[in-house]
């Protein structure tokens, strides 16, 4: 089990309301925002940690550049891939491989 199955397994046997803070707190964290392919609509519908919640549903449909490897949460969770606003969460992609 690598550090993002164990981080993910965690999440899952957490309580919902535990988990969703723990998201929120993740979300903090999260350097989308600075991201060159990051959009004003992405940031008008306050959408962040692609890397677990899964792509952008609508704001964000090209790639301008990514900064993924430089997150925190991309180090601490030892995510493999990038691009998740566009290609989808660390666990879809992984699946699809």
């Amino acid at each position: 089990m690598d550090a993002f199955e164990k981080l993910l397994g965690e999440l899952n046997a957490m309580s919902e309301e535990d988990r969703q803070n723990e998201i929120a707190r993740m979300k903090g964290e999260c350097i989308c925002p600075d991201c060159p392919t990051y959009t004003e609509c992405a940031a008008k519908e306050s959408e962040r940690l692609y890397c677990f919640l899964g792509k952008s549903p609508e704001c964000i449909q090209s790639e301008q550049g990514c900064i993924c490897p430089d997150c925190p949460i991309a180090d601490k969770a030892g995510l493999n891939n990038i691009y998740f606003c566009t290609a989808g969460s660390e666990r879809s992609m992984r699946q699809e491989k």
